[in-house]
């Protein structure tokens, strides 16, 4: 059974239009389901240093955020992981990492990430398995449509296991000014999409592993440049 330590939730029970809700979990155990709705600006899950934990496998992770300069840091060790993220908003701050640390269940299979926020100036950051092993079947989708612009997005990944597993990035940018960073390294697949539409931007891409890897980027706009790099 899951085991769940949440800081100040009556903050967000007790007044959610309201700024400045801090979120604190700690959790361990399988099969854990916890969904997070937060409305109004300047509010947090996690934070810088003290990130928000779900240590077990299965766990289902929904958060809400609306309003804006808000913050999500959170990590996830366990297989079986499902983390969605809707972030409705200027200036905030995401970072998700999945397995990256030695939590007790520190390898990740069957990883989804699902990042969506039609706004601007937001940095989004995942990372995943930077030091776990055995981590495959990773579905990353990021998608950062409706015009916005300026945002950051970094996405990390690693893998040392052997099997020849899809990793698979899908990011959807829209606007002027965004920078897209995706890095991804170790054994298996690496699969990487980019559909950007926009002017001034700077996408990246460097893949490195021992099978085929795919990189597929599009864009519509003018002076923005594009780097990929892909070996094995």
């Amino acid at each position: 059974m899951a085991r769940i330590a949440i800081a100040f939730m009556s903050l967000l029970f007790a007044s959610q239009a309201l700024a400045d809700n801090l979120i604190y979990i700690d959790q361990v155990g399988s099969s854990a389901t916890i969904t997070i709705d937060q409305d109004g600006s300047g509010n947090r899950v996690g934070a810088s240093g003290d990130d928000s934990k779900s240590d077990g496998a299965s766990t289902t992770l929904d958060i809400d955020q609306v309003g804006s300069s808000n913050e999500l840091d959170y990590d996830v060790y366990g297989d079986n992981a499902s983390v969605t993220a809707t972030t409705n908003g200027n200036s905030s701050d995401i970072d998700v990492q999945v397995g990256t640390t030695g939590g007790t269940n520190g390898g990740s299979d069957d990883v989804t990430i699902s990042i969506t926020n039609p706004g601007n100036s937001n940095t989004i950051s995942t990372n995943v398995g930077t030091t776990a092993s055995n981590v495959d079947d990773v579905n990353i989708d990021i998608d950062l449509t409706s015009g916005s612009g300026s945002n950051t997005v970094t996405v990390t990944e690693n893998s040392t296991a052997t099997s020849i597993t899809d990793k698979t990035t899908d990011i959807d940018i829209d606007g002027s000014t965004n920078t897209v960073t995706a890095t991804k390294s170790g054994a298996s697949q690496h699969d990487t999409f980019i559909n950007h539409t926009g002017s001034s931007s700077t996408l990246s891409v460097t893949q490195s592993g021992a099978e085929a890897s795919t990189v597929d980027v599009n864009t519509n706009g003018s002076s923005s440049s594009v780097t990929i790099n892909v070996s094995d």
